[in-house]
């Protein structure tokens, strides 16, 4: 096992790691589906208000690509459908009703290992499965009916506040070697696993692999961004055009691929990991997918007002106590709303504030960790150039000059300084840090919906 030490990086310290410990969690007597938030999809319902489903039934499926099924994760009846502007199906509220299910063929591990490519694709989509496997460039699912040169499995996430997942699926190891089985049946020349550098041969994940053969193990270490994928990408098998197709799936998810292919029926629980300040208590849950927020958070959460986090505070998206998590996210974390204004606060020796440029005194305090809100600190501003953004960025690349030009739409010299490597979470850090308050991520995005554009 080859290890890589990253050494650029920060870790955010925020305060509501998530505990090591299951929690509790009241059944929910409803789910939902969001289909606008699936980035790259062009989402048509299967379905009407008032029809019933089992779990597995097809609920919405992707105009350009119609194999591309979403499925319910509950059985019962469809209570609810909100658009939004332009008919965008925003959510799908499902009032819930037994638990009868579709079931789809079973398979043992020696069968899948043995699958044709084209029956394994088949099987996941009609499973509805096949969102859970992604690709780079442009960071959307991955187009079925193509080969990729590559496949990586993430087994690690280092962004602040997010879930360990060696705790989160220690007990998974059989459904995740049936997963990685079906992951090395999708033509690719090299599947890697990449796994924690801090746990290295004793991961869960690793253990769980001793006897397959095919499969490359890397261990990484290092800040914040060593767990994202387009860092472990650019040191295994780095995308050099346009052509060079990379897919990649999470842990979480190779592990529900492997649930489904034993057990013939969608996966109906994942392990969700409550972290922030704004929580009396952190830890996991086992919870139902598409659960509601309220659900999860039950009567952890502090008075005030507090931002409702799916995923981390980084990338993660706002959702209200009536909405699930995204399809793509293992957490949920809640901080404090920042609404008030400190006076002079520039004049604040920052005791009590975090800093990743050593502004304030609390930077002569190693280890503090803080109950930071959502407040930028200031506005909006000319871009400064200070070359910090490197320092924060693991790959090889120049931020600065990479959102130049996306703004300028300058596609040839996009594609020069790698926007083709990139997706809008290896950037957040550059948000976090940014003196001009630039949003980075929403312009990696702009800049990759505009490659596609001119692609297609």
């Amino acid at each position: 096992m080859k290890h890589y030490k990253i050494k650029r990086g920060y870790d955010i310290p925020l305060q509501g790691r998530p505990e090591s410990r299951m929690l509790a969690i009241e059944e929910p007597s409803v789910c939902y589906l969001h289909p606008a938030r699936v980035r790259g999809i062009k989402a048509r319902l299967s379905v009407r208000e008032g029809d019933s489903v089992q779990i597995g039934t097809p609920v919405f499926y992707d105009k350009k690509e119609p194999a591309l099924q979403f499925v319910s994760p509950c059985a019962g009846k469809i209570s609810a459908i909100q658009y939004g502007p332009r008919r965008v199906i925003e959510s799908i509220r499902i009032e819930k009703n037994g638990a009868a299910a579709v079931q789809h063929a079973r398979y043992n591990l020696d069968q899948i290992k043995s699958m044709a490519t084209p029956d394994l694709v088949d099987a996941l989509l009609r499973g509805g499965m096949w969102p859970l496997i992604r690709q780079r460039p442009f960071d959307i699912i991955a187009r079925p009916r193509e080969t990729p040169l590559a496949v990586f499995i993430n087994c690690m996430n280092t962004a602040p506040l997010s879930g360990d997942p060696e705790f989160a699926l220690q007990d998974q190891a059989d459904f995740f070697a049936a997963g990685v089985a079906a992951m090395q049946r999708l033509g690719a020349k090299n599947v890697h696993v990449v796994v924690n550098g801090n746990h290295g041969q004793d991961s869960i994940f690793a253990r769980a692999l001793q006897a397959t053969d095919g499969v490359t193990i890397s261990a990484f270490s290092g800040n914040h961004p060593a767990g994202l994928v387009s860092t472990h990408i650019e040191k295994l098998a780095p995308i050099l055009d346009l052509g060079h197709l990379v897919w990649y799936s999470t842990a979480a998810d190779v592990v529900a691929i492997g649930q489904y292919l034993t057990s013939g029926t969608f996966p109906v629980e994942r392990v969700v990991a409550l972290s922030g300040s704004a929580l009396s208590e952190t830890g996991y849950i086992k919870a139902p997918v598409g659960c509601p927020v309220q659900n999860l958070i039950g009567d952890r959460l502090r008075d005030g007002e507090n931002r409702l986090i799916s995923g981390d505070v980084l990338t993660g998206q706002t959702v209200s106590l009536n909405e699930s998590i995204g399809l793509y996210h293992s957490g949920l974390t809640v901080i404090p709303e920042g609404r008030a204004e400190r006076f002079l606060g520039w004049l604040s020796p920052g005791f009590g504030l975090p800093t990743w440029s050593r502004a304030y005194l609390s930077a002569f305090i190693p280890g503090k960790t803080f109950a930071q809100h959502t407040n930028l600190n200031g506005e909006h501003r000319a871009l400064v150039k200070t070359g910090d953004y490197r320092k924060v960025c693991s790959l090889d690349i120049l931020p600065e000059q990479l959102i130049k030009a996306i703004l300028s739409e300058d596609i040839e010299m996009m594609e020069q300084l790698g926007i083709l490597e990139v997706a809008p979470e290896d950037l957040a850090l550059c948000s976090y840090i940014c003196p001009s308050k630039t949003e980075f991520t929403e312009i990696i995005q702009a800049g990759l919906d505009l490659m596609q554009a001119e692609l297609n």
